[in-house]
């Protein structure tokens, strides 16, 4: 998993971010963990899942300006321009 470097511990990239809410998940699954250990993670898994809400709108918006450029009007450009 990619950790950034410096004091943020979220991972850099949505598959990271996912990959690390998963292990998380089946880590609180497993029933093996004391309660505070339980909280302490499931507030992590809380902060992954809020990472991974905000890393997919980023990815949207990119997508909707992409798109809404492909609907802009193309300028013709002349050899002369060129």
């Amino acid at each position: 998993m990619k950790i950034p470097a410096g004091d943020d511990p979220r991972p850099v990239d949505f598959e990271s971010t996912l990959e690390a809410l998963e292990d998380t998940v089946k880590q609180l699954e497993s029933g093996q963990l004391r309660l505070e250990e339980s909280i302490a993670l499931f507030q992590r898994g809380a902060q992954l899942a809020r990472r991974c809400e905000e890393q997919l709108q980023q990815a949207r918006q990119t997508v909707e300006i992409l798109l809404a450029e492909a609907d802009a009007p193309v300028p013709f450009l002349s050899e002369e321009d060129q």
